[in-house]
């Protein structure tokens, strides 16, 4: 009884205190609300939002909405960041293929020299080759994809083996447990070579050592 009798007051004083702190910070929230219209209020939220929102996936979202020409502007700066920024390398190489007019989804291959002809395909390829070598398996997808329909860096479809194998075992998108998204590709790929060629490619992807971009900092804003 004398050890509880004891301490008795300081419990009260520390739950006087917590009560006295409550009122302190929420009687000014409750009275702003109060004060507030509906309008005003909604008004304020939504400012609120809009100061937690990242503006790093403004690029990816306008690409998903499908309007890649001002993707491309939010998402450049990002991707020339280099290492660690391949995601944005890889959005921004698929916004250059889109504009380029391709579909690296399927579809009809046009032709290899038109095709090259095109500065925003240089440009996509340019992207892209940078997030795949760096070990993006999105990117090393779209690859294989582009030498499946003859739009390949280079004209070596075993180097299309090579990449082939090379996504089919990237460790991310093992982790990651994703689908495997091109499988039409790779099946066009393995079915165009034969069996020591696509051996050759397989050796091709246990000698390779991902290439990463030096690292920049990000230009500081005016």
């Amino acid at each position: 009884m004398g050890f509880n009798g004891e301490y008795r007051p300081l419990v009260r004083q520390r739950s006087f205190l917590l009560l006295v702190m409550c009122v302190l910070l929420c009687e000014p929230a409750l009275a702003q609300a109060q004060r507030e219209t509906t309008n005003e209020n909604v008004r304020r939220r939504q400012a609120e939002r809009q100061q937690q929102h990242s503006p790093y996936w403004d690029g990816f979202i306008l690409k998903h909405q499908g309007n890649c020409t001002e993707a491309i502007e939010k998402l450049k700066p990002l991707a020339n960041r280099g290492f660690g920024f391949e995601d944005a390398q890889s959005a921004l190489g698929e916004c250059y293929l889109q504009l380029a007019g391709l579909d690296v989804t399927g579809g009809s291959a046009p032709d290899r020299e038109e095709t090259f002809e095109k500065q925003k395909f240089k440009t996509a390829l340019e992207w892209i080759g940078k997030a795949a070598r760096a070990g993006h398996f999105g990117a090393q997808a779209i690859m294989v994809s582009l030498y499946a329909a003859g739009l390949g860096p280079n004209d070596d479809i075993i180097e299309g083996a090579k990449w082939a194998h090379l996504y089919l075992t990237n460790p991310s998108r093992l982790n990651l447990g994703a689908p495997i998204a091109a499988v039409v590709s790779i099946d066009q790929i393995r079915e165009s070579m034969d069996e020591t060629s696509w051996l050759i490619g397989k050796e091709r992807a246990r000698d390779w050592v991902p290439l990463y971009d030096k690292k920049t900092p990000l230009a500081p804003t005016q």
